[in-house]
């Protein structure tokens, strides 16, 4: 963009008119040099963030009835001199002179010497409210509330003007991309902090969507953090029912509010963090439990597949050991059969050899005692024929002889009946003679029937 010669000008005079800050420095030094016997040579007041270094200790002195402070320092070399040790909370009366940092552009009392007068009224107060409320168990561990470990909505509470809101800002969303932050405003020192400390507060934990409750601020001295020891302060955060984390950049010493809170932090950075689970790491967490779990799952199965692995080989060594005894029982049982084979064999074979050699003896025998029956028969046959030629022969010799003892027993019958007076007797008898012999013959023919009938 183009500058006129007009504008140019102006900025020429407006650059002669201006002083560096190096210049402006310079000249606040030599006007405090040069007014340096109107400073006090002593200075009282409340000691506070007392910090010590190798080359000497910082602290601010607070003034005894109000909020105004100054830096101070004493150097290593001054401070081995003195037996005091620099405590906090104490007034103190401090010997110095009046110093300007032109580096820094800050003014602060260069210490030499100081006294500890006694602990302030504003100190004995915060000692008597401390130990109220531990007496109240409001310090007790089991009294606090754990923080959720995934909480969906923060609420903060701090100055909206303040780098603290930026701070937890950053922090919570570089740990918690996903997480919802609701800023209640409040003033975070001076007179007109507790009250709105206190509003703020109850508001937020009224607020049914937060899950955590931060009270926060910058850093600062003894002085400017004080409103975090007022009793109403303290109260409201004890009274949360939602857990809460207080940070007020406070590193050397506890704030009440800090001691009654369910966690505290040094810095908003650090509530930030506290407050917000930091995604990577559930995010590691997370590949490394995968990671086990495939691990673990990936042995498991290892082991299930070795195991079924060796239970297929073991039932493959069985079935195989049981075809083996199969096919040996199979074996057996061909031997075995082979064996009633050739047993039966040779014993039918045996049997049918004995029965053929006993039928073959059989028949012999039956032969030759067909053959004894024949010849048996042959002669019997014979001599029947001889018999009944005998039969024959003795029955015409019996019968001849018989007829011829008849025919002389006829001749003397008749005879007798020739003889005899009575020849109707005689004839009766010689008729009674011809059927004894008739029947004699009879008699003689079966006998001779029944005798060769014996004989065959």
């Amino acid at each position: 963009m183009a500058i006129d010669d007009e504008t140019r000008s102006g900025q020429a005079e407006r650059d002669e008119s201006a002083w560096s800050v190096a210049r402006l420095n310079n000249e606040i030094e030599a006007a405090l040099e040069s007014a340096s016997n109107r400073f006090p040579t002593y200075v009282v007041g409340e000691v506070s963030d007392a910090t010590a270094k190798g080359y000497g200790t910082f602290f601010t002195l607070r003034d005894v009835d109000g909020e105004e402070t100054i830096q101070c320092i004493i150097w290593s070399s001054y401070r081995n001199r003195i037996d005091e040790s620099i405590t906090e909370g104490e007034e103190v009366i401090v010997r110095s002179d009046v110093d300007f940092y032109t580096d820094g552009g800050r003014t602060q009392l260069n210490v030499k010497n100081y006294w500890p007068v006694g602990d302030s009224e504003r100190t004995q107060e915060l000692e008597t409210l401390r130990a109220e409320l531990d007496q109240e168990g409001l310090f007790d561990t089991d009294r606090k509330q754990p923080l959720p470990p995934f909480p969906s909505n923060i609420g903060i509470v701090t100055s909206l003007m303040g780098s603290a809101r930026e701070d937890v800002r950053e922090a919570a969303w570089g740990r918690a991309p996903g997480v919802t932050l609701t800023f209640f405003g409040a003033t975070v020192q001076g007179k007109n902090a507790p009250p709105s400390l206190v509003g703020a507060i109850r508001q937020a934990d009224q607020e049914p969507d937060v899950d955590i409750i931060v009270v926060t601020r910058g850093g600062g001295a003894d002085d400017t953090l004080w409103c975090f020891n007022e009793e109403p302060v303290v109260r409201a955060i004890a009274d949360c029912q939602t857990p809460t984390v207080v940070g007020v950049g406070h590193e050397d010493d506890e704030t009440l509010a800090e001691g009654v809170a369910d966690t505290s932090a040094m810095t908003p950075t650090e509530a930030g963090t506290v407050a917000t689970p930091a995604m990577s790491t559930v995010r590691d967490r997370v590949a490394e439990i995968e990671r086990r779990l495939r691990t673990g799952y990936d042995a498991i199965v290892r082991d299930r597949l070795d195991a079924y692995d060796r239970r297929v080989d073991n039932a493959v060594v069985s079935i195989e050991r049981a075809a083996e005894n199969r096919r040996a029982q199979i074996q057996r049982a061909a031997d075995l059969e082979q064996r009633l084979d050739t047993a039966y064999s040779t014993l039918t074979s045996t049997r049918l050899d004995n029965l053929d050699s006993r039928i073959d003896t059989a028949v012999q025998q039956r032969e030759h005692a067909a053959e004894t029956e024949a010849v048996t028969a042959t002669a019997t046959r014979r001599r029947v024929a001889g018999l009944e030629a005998r039969i024959d022969q003795a029955y015409q010799t019996r019968v001849q002889r018989e007829t011829e003892r008849l025919d002389r027993r006829i001749e003397r019958g008749y005879q007798d009946i020739e003889s005899s007076t009575d020849i109707k007797a005689a004839q009766q008898q010689v008729r009674q003679l011809q059927i004894v012999v008739l029947v004699l013959l009879g008699l003689l023919v079966l006998g001779v029937v029944l005798w060769a009938s014996g004989l065959l």
